[in-house]
């Protein structure tokens, strides 16, 4: 298929200032945040995918063990 050819877009999410579409044409995804797009092709978007969600988990569970080790601290502040 020539690379010339007009892109069918889908929408597949669509946030504030935030939008995922996916070609059908050239089989691709390009993310769009703010002002910056960046093309994927699908099996890159499940790599990406992967990480951020791993990396989302992780800092949940910083987050939390930080929040424990702060009321910790106060509480023997406390005593």
């Amino acid at each position: 298929m020539s690379e010339h050819a007009m892109c069918k877009k889908i929408l597949l999410s669509g946030q504030a200032g935030f939008r995922v579409h996916y070609c059908e044409t050239h089989g691709t995804v390009e993310l769009e945040m703010g002002a910056m797009s960046l093309r994927l092709d699908e099996d890159a978007l499940e790599i990406m995918s992967d990480s951020l969600s791993e990396s989302v988990s992780k800092l949940h569970a910083l987050q939390a063990s930080r929040g424990s080790f702060d009321a910790f601290m106060r509480q023997l502040k406390n005593v």
